[in-house]
């Protein structure tokens, strides 16, 4: 019963975020009420507000679903993949997810051009440093927390740039053609 309850839960958050993504492409992210997602979903308010308490944690659950590409890739690496290795795969992960639905993601851009609320937060931003930084710890011999730290942070710089310029041109071209040149220029930081 528990394996049904998490599949409806599970198909229940997709048409809630599917609805919203609709209704923000046609009416924009400010103009999109939580009540106009929940009528277009064909859930109760209540259901909406169970999974999602604001239009900007829907936003996020676009992120949330490259963390766990990223978390699956990382945990069926063999143990002795190199940090450039486990930094290719995961970043390749996370670019075939946004290649797989990348209007989504561009209204994901276009929301968090329009909420103050979405700029200010960089929730996403915390789980990815830690990621990159635990998988350099992990992978990096003799990597320290501060040299891990500064090759998060260089990586995290440079997809922030590549993503931002991707979505400014409509995303005109796939993230994984674009991934693999940020991961070309940053092969140096990966090799310990």
């Amino acid at each position: 019963m528990t394996g049904l309850r998490e599949r409806r839960h599970a198909e229940t958050k997709e048409a809630i975020v599917e609805a919203a993504f609709a209704l923000f492409g046609t009416h924009g992210f400010a103009a999109t009420a939580m009540d106009h997602i929940a009528e277009h979903a064909g859930i109760s308010r209540s259901t909406l507000y169970r999974r999602f308490s604001t239009k900007e944690e829907i936003v996020l659950e676009v992120p949330r679903t490259w963390l766990d590409a990223w978390d699956a890739t990382i945990d069926a690496l063999e143990p002795e993949a190199s940090l450039l290795e486990a930094m290719t795969a995961g970043c390749f992960a996370v670019a075939d997810t946004i290649d797989a639905s990348p209007g989504r993601v561009l209204a994901a851009y276009a929301a968090l051009a329009e909420s103050p609320t979405l700029q200010l937060s960089g929730a996403a931003s915390g789980f990815w440093l830690e990621r990159i930084a635990d998988l350099v710890e992990l992978r990096a011999n003799g990597a320290d927390s501060y040299d891990a730290a500064l090759v998060a942070g260089a990586s995290m710089g440079a997809i922030d740039v590549m993503m931002s310029t991707w979505a400014s041109t409509g995303g005109k071209t796939l993230v994984r053609d674009e991934t693999e040149r940020v991961v070309e220029r940053l092969t140096p930081l990966f090799e310990f």
